[in-house]
């Protein structure tokens, strides 16, 4: 089996079985089969690497809300159109704007909760995309008022949650903070 084949058929049973933002160990994917699951070819899922690190959280997780300085979107020759990006509204929400292929975040979740909620405060038009830990994808464009965008997921499995924050316009980068609380009665933005 050539090296090109293995690592695309790794990705491909990775999505298919746990889903890349899942618990298994990945592998970080470029090459692709035409066939592969939707937003796998446009976006680095169940990696390393991140714009603006990573964290690992369990339930209960104190402080609350946990929050991280951010840049939304991309440069133009590093963005991905997430209208494009072939995520179905039907299982994720309003996926629009644009952000980079690498995510923004990434958050290791040790234990399962049973709620989260995502949420950028920023003064501009800003995006959230997410595959979660059991590789479902959720997106949001102003759901949090003021155009900014806000998450909830309920029964959030323990697990990977790349995160992605995009801007609305083309080739905008705006200053924010995301972040992830188990307190939706009392956290939004």
């Amino acid at each position: 089996m050539n090296t090109k084949f293995s690592l695309a058929l790794t990705a491909f049973t990775c999505l298919s079985v746990v889903g890349c933002g899942g618990a298994a160990t990945t592998t970080t994917q470029t090459t692709l089969p035409d066939d592969a699951p939707m937003g796998m070819s446009y976006f680095q899922i169940g990696g390393t690497e991140s714009n603006f690190g990573e964290t690992t959280l369990a339930s209960g997780f104190m402080p609350d809300p946990f929050t991280v300085n951010v840049v939304s979107g991309s440069t133009s020759e590093n963005e991905v159109d997430v209208t494009s990006a072939g995520i179905p509204a039907e299982q994720a929400g309003n996926c629009t704007g644009y952000a980079t292929r690498e995510p923004d975040f990434i958050l290791h979740l040790e234990t399962a909760s049973d709620a989260l909620r995502f949420f950028v405060s920023s003064a501009g038009d800003t995006t959230l995309i997410i595959n979660d830990g059991g590789g479902r994808w959720w997106c949001s464009d102003d759901e949090g008022g003021n155009l900014n965008p806000m998450v909830d997921i309920a029964n959030a499995p323990a697990g990977q949650y790349d995160i992605w924050v995009g801007s609305y316009a083309e080739d905008a980068n705006i200053e924010g903070v995301l972040s992830v609380t188990e307190l939706l009665d009392s956290v939004h933005p």
